[in-house]
């Protein structure tokens, strides 16, 4: 199988992280938002990246977002409706509710052609933005005519709850009228993206998608939840993606945290996260725009906790929370300043890709189930401050629910 490939969604704040970083993943998906709003800015980093190592990127076009109603419209989301050629609908003068009924076949061609055309103007960038973005980087000679086009171009798509959304056809017209206008003599390499509102509602429309190339976005689906449902959710998730590679269909995930890893033994090509967060996504929910808050990534338990948790462990069990990365060298997470965590999560997600996707599954399990023993031993015991230890409870509990899952997909 072929290795797991780790991408980053980018953020502007990001652009330390990423630069410093090559080596330790594999691309960037740049969101839609971004590169409509900051264009100069983005096009200029992004270029300059994959000029220098060939590092592949993709833009996401967040199309779900347009299907919400009701919200405080931000500049970002202007911008990207006139890409998407849905001013009329989101603007500053004025919105309202976009509907399925809206998208007669004049608006479904301006939304497709829109999208092509921003993708292939992506690399369109003035030598001066190209070289400024260049010079930050530590390599000599980085040129301009080596910079990349997108790996692929995901056409816009609809979150969908199922088989009779009538969402469901937009999308499908959508993705048909892109296939359509990409045809022709610079045949441009598309992705056709499916969005469910459910893990089952996901399953049922792959299994009636003919393409095989795929991008995959299950809304809000939470990797930590271990209540009945959670698991039952991430089980569902793992059942399907298992039975879409066996029909020979390769999914990315643009949202996936450790538990996306697991998934490679079954067939999941790869993930995106956000550095600092950003491994789930709910569509209904606007994200706060901004950095992403100082968190500590726990290497044995593959998620983020709070700082001042993960240096209260620390301090009286550190094998439980400490990372010997170039980062960390076995400090406090206390330590760390902010740049540091965010290097140390990316890296973090390198090492935990190159250890654990070629465990067999029984160990896999084996070792979740280890971890969440020693945890379960250990941090109930520790004198840990009262607002701390309240807030550090059941820290560990997804670790087994993932071995649940593993051992029924």
């Amino acid at each position: 199988m072929a290795k797991f490939r780790h991408f980053l969604s980018y953020g502007s704040t990001d652009q330390e992280t990423a630069r410093s970083l090559t080596g330790y993943f594999d691309g960037l998906i740049v969101p839609g938002t971004i590169a409509a709003f900051q264009a100069e800015g983005t096009k200029g980093f992004v270029l300059s990246l994959s000029a220098r190592s060939n590092e592949p990127y993709a833009i996401d076009s967040r199309f779900p977002l347009f299907q919400n109603s009701g919200f405080a419209w931000k500049k970002s989301h202007f911008l990207l409706a006139q890409v998407l050629g849905l001013d009329q609908y989101v603007s500053e003068s004025g919105s309202r509710e976009l509907r399925p009924a809206d998208f007669d076949e004049a608006l479904v061609a301006k939304v497709a052609e829109g999208w092509l055309r921003f993708n292939v103007d992506f690399e369109d960038v003035r030598m001066k933005v190209f070289d400024k973005y260049a010079k930050r980087l530590p390599d000599d000679d980085i040129k301009i005519e080596d910079a990349q086009a997108p790996a692929w171009i995901m056409p816009p798509y609809l979150m969908v709850d199922g088989l009779e959304d009538p969402w469901r056809t937009v999308g499908d017209r959508i993705w048909e009228a892109s296939v359509r206008l990409a045809a022709g003599p610079n045949d441009l390499r598309l992705r056709r993206v499916i969005a469910g509102e459910s893990a089952a509602a996901w399953d049922q429309l792959l299994r009636v998608t003919p393409e095989h190339e795929l991008a995959g976005w299950v809304s809000h689906l939470d990797e930590l939840d271990a209540s009945t449902a959670g698991r039952g959710e991430l089980l569902t998730y793992g059942r399907a993606i298992h039975a879409a590679s066996t029909r020979g269909q390769r999914i990315f995930a643009l949202y996936g945290g450790f538990f996306s890893v697991l998934l490679h033994r079954y067939g999941l090509e790869g993930s995106s996260h956000g550095v600092g967060y950003g491994e789930q996504r709910d569509y209904i929910e606007l994200p706060t725009s901004g950095a992403p808050p100082a968190r500590f990534y726990v290497p044995r338990l593959h998620r983020y906790i709070g700082v001042d948790i993960a240096g209260a462990i620390w301090d009286q069990a550190p094998e439980l929370v400490e990372c010997l990365c170039p980062d960390c060298k076995g400090r406090s997470p206390m330590a760390l300043d902010y740049h540091e965590l965010m290097r140390h999560s990316v890296r973090v997600r390198s090492a935990e890709i190159a250890e654990w996707t070629p465990l067999a599954t029984g160990e896999a399990s084996m070792r979740l189930r280890q971890d969440f023993r020693d945890y379960s031993q250990l941090l109930p015991d520790l004198a840990l401050p009262r607002a701390v230890a309240r807030r550090a409870e059941g820290l560990y509990v997804h670790l087994e629910s993932w071995a649940w899952v593993l051992d029924r997909v």
